[in-house]
């Protein structure tokens, strides 16, 4: 009988954890095996997951549409797995999707150093503490508003002199296949994009070029990452809005803490809702920050 790359593996607690720390470099997507909440496929040392699967937990939650945005995510930048070269030059089956991060599409110069080390490297993951005190650092009272965080992919990018970081005209030339875009705004386009039958995130196709626009910009692509991450938590109980000027969305330490390092999802997390429109809303958000934050780095 022929290995059916589908069917779910049964994993040791040492092939688990190195599937955690070293190839699903994720705060949500690691804890979500780690807790055996996303089955891996396939092999442990190939490990895949079910695009389906990703969907279900994303939308886990009354009224909850997160699971697209992963969905997008997960089809456009992870969409290759390990060939007989050895590297991620082989497509993965259909309804599937690598959780080789390291040294896929979805990895570039200018992250964050958290959960992975050479973006080039696969299986580079692992928890850098230094890393993690640098984004937590930046808390107040146990609680780290959106713009610093947006400050803080600034600086990731600053230090990595590999990372690509277009000004705004350059990035919205780049993303002319996708028209709206370029006429209406980022906004306005995701808000097309999730909206309309003919480019649904079910399309892998359209999937695999918004995956490559954020690859022109690391600034983008960081700022989509972090805005998932915003988007999970925007509806917990407790959530909190900083008030300076305008009440800012905040993520407490707490929760960084039991998904980056603890590798667990936060208690409850089933019961509140997730939405698409969040992500697009802190996407927008940390991109204006960041990219203020790494001007002014650049001129100083």
């Amino acid at each position: 009988m022929s290995h059916d790359p589908n069917n779910p593996v049964e994993l040791s607690g040492e092939e688990r954890a190195l599937v955690v720390e070293r190839k699903a470099a994720c705060p949500f997507i690691g804890s979500a095996v780690a807790e055996g909440r996303l089955r891996v496929r396939n092999s442990a040392g190939d490990p895949l997951a079910s695009v389906e699967d990703v969907r279900r937990l994303g939308n886990t939650g009354g009224g909850s549409s997160l699971g697209e945005v992963l969905m997008l995510f997960a089809n456009g930048n992870h969409s290759r797995m390990r060939g007989k070269s050895g590297k991620l030059d082989e497509d993965v089956p259909d309804g599937l999707f690598s959780l080789d991060f390291p040294g896929s599409q979805g990895s570039h110069p200018g992250h964050s150093g958290i959960l992975e080390g050479d973006p080039t490297v696969l299986g580079s993951g692992r928890l850098s503490k230094a890393d993690f005190e640098r984004l937590t650092g930046r808390a107040k009272d146990g609680w780290i508003k959106r713009s610093d965080v947006g400050r803080f992919i600034a600086e990731n990018l600053f230090r990595d002199d590999k990372s690509k970081v277009l000004d705004k005209n350059t990035a919205l030339l780049l993303a002319s296949d996708f028209g709206e875009l370029v006429k209406t705004g980022f906004l306005a386009f995701f808000g097309r994009l999730f909206g309309r039958k003919d480019s649904a995130p079910s399309h892998r196709d359209v999937q695999q070029k918004f995956a490559k626009f954020t690859g022109e910009d690391n600034l983008v692509g960081s700022a989509g990452e972090f805005g998932l991450l915003f988007a999970f938590l925007a509806n917990r109980p407790g959530a909190k809005q900083i008030q300076e000027r305008e009440g800012e969305p905040a993520v407490s330490v707490q929760d960084l803490e039991e998904m980056f390092v603890d590798k667990h999802l936060p208690d409850g997390w089933e019961t509140w809702k997730k939405t698409r429109h969040d992500w697009i809303e802190s996407t927008n958000a940390l991109i204006k920050s960041a990219r203020q934050e790494y001007r002014a780095l650049t001129h100083s």
